[in-house]
């Protein structure tokens, strides 16, 4: 075990110092703050793939590898994305103030939808069973199964770009969570509204995890 945890570690640093390399300083050795913001998203990106592919993978020292180099380079995306748009601001704290403004509204929106999206899955389940048992009893046709089936596709696809958003709005706020705590500090104002967002967007994505899982449970149990 102590052999196979070295080279999970070894991997993955060699895999995030591949995706950092050439992105983390200027020309004449210093570092700006995009360049830090993209360094940081790669580095949290990097380790988080390497820990998931070590567990996932038969191999753990190349599933860590695969992992982390997977992952930075996701990070190393979410980093830039967080360095554009703080460039449009004049200073950090109107930076913090918008992201946290950002993440209100899209917790806000993204609720309202999952609550809709949750009525109409109920209302799709009790649908789908009396058409199944109308089925079975020889007064639905396949043709109407068929539908239903698509109907649910339609819904299954609109609540995976829900929770697809919401993945992508936790890793951003995450990162910008993981920033500012490490240069503001756990008390200040904006790390602590910033880690507040935080706990809201991960309740917004389990909610959309779980309409996903209703919608694909629902779909898989319609047998046509």
């Amino acid at each position: 075990m102590p052999l196979q945890q070295s080279s999970m570690k070894w991997l993955a640093t060699i895999a995030i110092s591949a995706v950092l390399s050439g992105c983390a300083t200027n020309p004449d050795g210093s570092t700006n703050d995009q360049q830090a913001t993209v360094t940081q998203g790669a580095a949290f990106g990097a380790i988080m793939g390497g820990l998931l592919g070590a567990a996932v993978s038969d191999n753990r020292g190349r599933g860590a590898l695969i992992g982390a180099a997977a992952g930075g380079v996701i990070g190393a995306g979410v980093g830039n994305s967080i360095a554009q748009r703080k460039a449009e601001y004049a200073n950090e704290e109107d930076f913090l103030v918008e992201e946290i403004r950002r993440n209100q509204e899209f917790t806000q929106e993204a609720d309202a939808q999952n609550d809709q999206l949750r009525q109409e899955i109920a209302q799709l389940d009790r649908e789908s069973r009396q058409l199944e048992r109308r089925y079975r009893a020889g007064k639905a046709s396949r043709d109407a199964l068929t539908q239903q089936k698509t109907r649910l596709e339609k819904q299954l696809a609109k609540a995976k770009q829900i929770n697809s958003l919401a993945e992508q709005q936790l890793a951003d706020t995450n990162q910008v969570y993981q920033e500012s705590r490490q240069k503001r500090g756990p008390r200040d104002q904006y790390t602590q509204k910033l880690e507040s967002n935080l706990v809201d967007l991960k309740e917004t994505r389990q909610q959309s995890n779980q309409n996903v899982s209703n919608l694909q449970r629902i779909y898989d149990s319609m047998s046509i």
